[in-house]
């Protein structure tokens, strides 16, 4: 059959089945078409390799517009509200325009998106990237189809209007959002939903910051944790595809102007690492000072019963106040970093931006508003970075770089220190900047900085309020998958028990006729006492006389106990640590023997899995 005859009998073949259909189908047209629309969906069957490639392709493109939409929006809706103000301009005290109206316009901000999120989203917003990973950690990569479009509105309304958040994580969030949201319509399966997610955050952050390999990593290494094939190639194509379609009506520029550095002698190295060590611990100051800043307004609000939709309010006036005394804190410009960059800042706006920077990103994210941490991690590690360079530059004249290439590697080293992911940030910034020059400092303070960062603090940004919820998380999903199972999934509650007063006769008759070597003790009312093992059982089989023995005199009673709200995780390290086989669970609050769990069993549930999530990662390449 030729090609034409092929088309027509696959049209014949259609028709005829959508008449079958009709001749059947009771219910309305549009579940009709929904139905009509799965089944096409269905045979289509984009789960295949090639057709996947092209569904990342559409996210790149979907990305990349919006992408260019949320950057646009937010220029306009700030060069409107500020008059073009230049964010190093000093306010005039005099004016009744910059006394009263630039504060009240990020707490004017705060208060649409509190009302947004109130009557719209009608719920509390979560913290971006966190909910992104959570999703990927707990629910396939599922995340809330008109997610995108809220995030959207709200962090172009909080920047736009002075907020002191960024906008990469924003738009990472809604690229991810839209990916996932794509891969719900197309019913596509649990890891392609989650490697669709990755394509739409790479794309996003590729888009907005015009560095494709940059983006690429961020999603394989901070949001999803897998570097398999079948994951990177759709997000290498959704990523540069995002890239592309950005360059064309952004520009395809780097996002800063920087003159060229050189390394001025391998002395530098160690002033690059004295400045990662800075930049670790600025990146735990980064992350205390934040979480502090948000945990105050969620006391200050439950004590004085404020509606949660006037809290982004209460943050943008506060920050509306520090911004009209250091405009250079705005969230919506980065001239201040490409200033520091060129060695162009003074010291009193360095230091003004160092200690306020996070500050103000806490009282407009914190407070229920909207934006991410990338630029403001950025401008304080520039800061940072430049107020080091400038005092070895005064105690090492003419043997040290430019005040404005350690301004750059303190920026990279800060965001590798808060995001504990060195490999995206030296990406990020060499593809921002174009300066390869730079590239070996980058990675030696960035790697340092992580490093002291994950000593001094062992939350990043993400990490703190995913455990706050119960929500661990390792390097790659696949570690947190014990993190996510309840020990009552592998809990048994056939195993041999005597009380407390059970005579000691009556245990080994028990023993010689069972193949069990572990017997648990509790008290009449079920209490957890104690378990007699191999070990005491030996005891009992010596010579000594057992007369007048009972259970309570030989049980070990110092045994490790499993909660029955535990994670599996618990118990395999508990295993790991002890030489205990077997575990009893507990209930914590009345102390009663629920069941018990077996090493073995634990650790055969748990690879089971672990293939199954393998599986499912690599289903569509067999399909």
């Amino acid at each position: 059959m030729n090609k034409k005859g092929n088309v027509r009998h696959r049209l014949r073949v259609l028709l005829y089945a959508l008449m079958r259909k009709t001749r059947f189908f009771k219910g309305s047209p549009q579940q009709f078409l929904r139905m009509t629309l799965d089944s096409f969906i269905a045979q289509l069957n984009l789960n295949q390799d090639l057709p996947f490639l092209l569904v990342a392709v559409f996210v790149g493109l979907i990305t990349g517009y919006v992408a260019v939409l949320f950057h646009e929006s937010i220029l306009f809706i700030s060069s409107i509200l500020f008059s073009g103000r230049s964010p190093s301009a000093v306010p005039d005290f005099g004016s009744l325009h910059d006394m009263l109206v630039l504060p009240l316009l990020p707490a004017v901000g705060g208060l649409l998106v509190g009302l947004y999120n109130a009557f719209v989203v009608k719920e509390k917003p979560e913290h971006g990237l966190a909910s992104v990973i959570k999703a990927v950690a707990q629910k396939n990569g599922m995340i809330g189809r008109r997610q995108w479009i809220h995030k959207t509105v709200t962090s172009v309304i909080s920047i736009g209007t002075g907020g002191g958040g960024g906008r990469e994580a924003p738009i990472a969030q809604v690229g991810a959002a839209l990916g996932s949201s794509l891969a719900q319509k197309l019913n596509f399966t649990a890891g392609r939903t989650r490697s669709l997610l990755g394509c739409g955050a790479a794309a996003g952050l590729a888009s907005v910051f015009n560095a494709p390999l940059g983006g690429v990593m961020f999603a394989v290494e901070v949001i999803l944790g897998d570097f398999s094939v079948h994951t990177f190639s759709p997000i290498v194509v959704a990523a540069v595809v995002g890239t592309v379609l950005s360059r064309s009506y952004l520009g395809a520029s780097p996002t800063f102007q920087v003159p060229e550095y050189s390394l001025m002698s391998n002395m530098e190295f160690a002033l690059y690492f004295l400045l990662g060590v800075f930049a670790g611990l600025s990146a735990v100051l980064f992350i205390r000072t934040f979480y502090a800043i948000e945990e105050f307004f969620q006391r200050f609000q439950k004590r004085f019963g404020i509606p949660f939709w006037a809290m982004p309010a209460i943050g943008g006036l506060l920050c509306g106040l520090l911004c009209l005394w250091l405009p250079a804190l705005y969230g919506f410009s980065y001239e201040v970093i490409e200033r520091a960059l060129n060695g162009e800042v003074s010291w009193q706006n360095m230091v003004g931006v160092y200690i306020l920077k996070p500050v103000v990103a806490a009282l407009t994210v914190g407070s229920g508003g909207s934006g991410g941490m990338f630029a403001p991690a950025m401008k304080m590690g520039a800061m940072l970075g430049g107020m080091f360079g400038h005092a070895v530059n005064t105690i090492f004249p003419g043997m040290t770089a430019a005040s404005g290439a350690y301004a750059l590697v303190g920026m990279g080293a800060l965001t590798a220190g808060i995001m504990r992911a060195p490999l995206t940030v030296i990406l990020i910034l060499f593809e921002i900047t174009g300066q390869y020059e730079i590239v070996l400092p980058i990675m030696f303070a960035a790697v340092t900085a992580s490093l002291v960062a994950r000593l001094g603090y062992r939350h990043t940004m993400e990490t703190y309020v995913l455990e706050k919820e119960g929500v661990k998380v390792g390097f790659g999903i696949a570690l947190s998958i014990a993190g996510n199972i309840s020990v009552r999934d592998v809990m048994r509650k056939n195993f041999i028990r005597f009380t407390d007063v059970t005579r000691v006769e009556k245990i080994l008759d028990v023993f010689h006729h069972t193949p069990e070597s572990n017997f648990f003790v509790m008290t009449e009312d079920g209490r957890f006492v104690g378990m007699i093992r191999l070990e005491e059982m030996s005891i009992l089989l010596g010579d000594e006389p057992l007369s007048g023995l009972i259970a309570d005199d030989v049980v070990k009673k110092d045994v490790p106990v499993l909660s029955d709200t535990a994670k599996l995780d618990e118990a395999l390290k508990l295993f790991e640590l002890s030489d205990y086989t077997v575990l009893p669970v507990v209930d914590p609050e009345s102390g009663r023997l629920l069941g018990i769990v077996k090493q073995d069993e634990a650790f055969s549930y748990y690879r089971k899995q672990m293939n199954m999530y393998s599986a499912d990662r690599t289903e569509s390449s067999v399909v």
